[in-house]
């Protein structure tokens, strides 16, 4: 077979997730795909950067959490905006799985967290803290001008995510309310890489071949998919609860933006089976971060406009959605994966059967599931593994 290029899938959770119901675990991550494949889509051609990493787990939680509060337009912006069509109730179902009732146990590989903060100068609708109640949400009230927002707000994040991701924030945020989600995740392989990688080349996006550490797995167990265009595994953690896929492109010449979308149902570990194989998989760790609301914007979540309150549900002052911004980690080697992303959303004050071989030696696209709910809470592209990204 050709060099290729590798896709994985790749997600994670900072609480113990609840089980959800098999049609409820597929419809949640057929939207968590679409949204992962969007955003890697629309980034990867404004930016052209050579590594892109999302967390559509924990951007959902953060925008389902200030959906409840929005207008009937806004909830429907929302929706859609994260690949829930027209079903207005999936942000809700997303924001379920990230608050369970019981909070993890220390050792747990995935967890996940929520809140929210409001400006002390806000006047709350009466409801509100109820109805976040009712989530499990206990709100905080804070003067969102000054510099100790930042403080607590980071230190939140910096605990949500177990220490990976330090700070979201490095200016006081200043609008209405703030709601984040953030997750952390830790696991072993079932079955670890050989404990030697060697050097191989792996093409980067421009067409230069670099030196990287390619960890080597013969897989007798594994489960394959491949056509004539593409060749995937779906790699299993211990317990099999969380899988990640990675997806290689047989040309060689790496797996570009307008390839994700023919690949939605292959990052979903769909028609997969199980067949002799080897892996090849580059060693690497990835920082990420940016401002998501230009690309959710273009997507149809607009700020909005409504002469009315846009956040009824909290309260009746105009403010609208301003910044969306994202932090995410990965680093995988031969023993396991860790992962962590943090969201938070910014409001303003507004007027208105044969051996498969996995190669992934080009740039290749990443996204970690929870098999159980539906959760998709990390993906993106690597064009340099090399490159730790800021």
């Amino acid at each position: 077979m050709s060099r290729s290029i590798l896709l994985a899938g790749l997600a994670a959770s900072l609480m113990a997730v609840a089980p959800a119901r098999a049609g409820d675990s597929k419809a949640m991550l057929a939207a968590q795909a679409g949204l992962a494949v969007d955003l890697i889509e629309r980034t990867l051609a404004t930016e052209r950067a050579a590594n892109i990493m999302v967390s559509p787990a924990s951007l959902a939680a953060a925008l389902a959490l200030a959906s409840l509060g929005a207008s009937d337009e806004g909830k429907a912006a929302i929706a859609k905006g994260l690949g829930f069509g027209g079903a207005a109730k999936g942000p809700e179902k997303v924001l379920d799985e990230m608050t369970p009732e019981k909070p993890p146990t220390a050792d747990a590989p995935l967890a996940t967290g929520v809140a929210i903060v409001f400006d002390d100068k806000l006047v709350l609708a009466p409801d509100a803290l109820s109805m976040l109640a009712g989530h499990r949400i206990k709100p905080t009230i804070e003067d969102l001008d000054g510099p100790k927002s930042v403080e607590h707000i980071n230190g939140w994040v910096k605990d949500a995510t177990r220490g990976a991701i330090p700070a979201i924030l490095d200016a006081p945020p200043g609008g209405g309310f703030v709601s984040l989600g953030a997750l952390s995740f830790k696991a072993r392989w079932k079955t670890s890489f050989e404990k030697e990688s060697p050097a191989a080349p792996f093409r980067r996006p421009d067409g230069s071949t670099i030196s990287v550490p390619m960890m080597h797995l013969a897989a007798d167990e594994q489960e394959f998919r491949f056509d004539d265009n593409f060749v995937a595994v779906d790699l299993p953690y211990n317990g099999e609860t969380y899988r990640m896929v990675v997806i290689a492109a047989r040309s060689g010449k790496g797996i570009s933006g307008a390839d994700l979308k023919a690949l939605a149902s292959w990052l979903q570990g769909e028609k997969f089976e199980a067949a002799k194989g080897e892996i090849f998989l580059p060693r690497f760790s990835l920082n990420d971060g940016r401002d998501l609301m230009p690309v959710l914007t273009a997507m149809g979540l607009a700020p909005e406009k409504a002469k009315d309150a846009a956040f009824p549900g909290f309260t009746r002052e105009n403010i609208s959605l301003s910044r969306v911004l994202q932090k995410t980690m990965i680093k995988i080697d031969e023993n396991g994966t860790e992962a962590a992303a943090a969201t938070a959303a910014i409001t303003e004050r507004s007027i208105d059967p044969k051996l498969v071989r996995v190669t992934a030696d080009a740039r290749f696209a990443f996204a970690l599931r929870d098999t159980k709910t539906g959760l998709l809470l990390a993906a993106g592209l690597v064009g340099d593994p090399l490159l730790a990204g800021e």
